[in-house]
């Protein structure tokens, strides 16, 4: 089952976007939640090495995938993909007048600030969003932490995700954006 060793490196890792629904069974959820507006729907996951996000507005179906390279997810359906070695941004006009927009960023640190920026990621992540803290090898280790916040708007959804790898003393930071044009009421 994915996720049952410890989280993979970054350069094991893939950013990928999907033109299509992926099934949950292939990403060893460990957090979850469902988001519905008018107009659109999402589930937000944290996995066992990272996150998904399915978003739904009206027939089109968007999925994005953080995770481990070998992972083997489908060729068909996938409109992006990206390892992590430097930071990326990219946008996608996905017809309907939906857009889809992300970007994501690794940073190294030392061990004094990398552990500071996970504490404040846990205190965080006791306010709002998804949260999941891995078991570590060596209990005097930070763990691995994941926290996926959200902000859902009349147009779309905003996400903000904070993914650490101790073995690296990497963090790795990600933004996206779905959103709809949604058709104005008469008046």
């Amino acid at each position: 089952m994915p996720g049952s060793g410890p989280r993979p490196r970054i350069p094991e890792m893939l950013f990928q976007v999907f033109g299509q629904s992926l099934h949950p069974d292939w990403l060893a959820v460990r957090a979850h939640q469902r988001i519905i507006q008018d107009g659109w729907d999402a589930d937000v996951r944290i996995n066992a090495n990272g996150h998904a996000i399915h978003w739904r507005y009206e027939r089109l179906r968007v999925t994005e995938v953080l995770g481990p390279a070998q992972l083997g997810l489908p060729d068909g359906g996938n409109l992006f993909r990206s390892p992590l070695r430097q930071a990326r941004t990219t946008s996608l006009q996905l017809g309907d007048g939906v857009e889809y927009h992300t970007s994501f960023e690794v940073e190294r640190c030392d061990v004094q600030v990398f552990d500071h920026l996970c504490t404040e990621a846990t205190l965080d992540a006791r306010r709002e969003g998804l949260f999941t803290s891995f078991a570590s090898a060596n209990r005097l280790e930070t763990p691995a932490i994941s926290l996926v916040r959200f902000e859902s708007r009349s147009q779309g959804l905003s996400i903000h995700t904070f993914h650490s790898f101790p073995t690296e003393r990497a963090i790795l930071r990600t933004h996206s954006l779905f959103e709809a044009r949604l058709a104005l009421p008469a008046r």
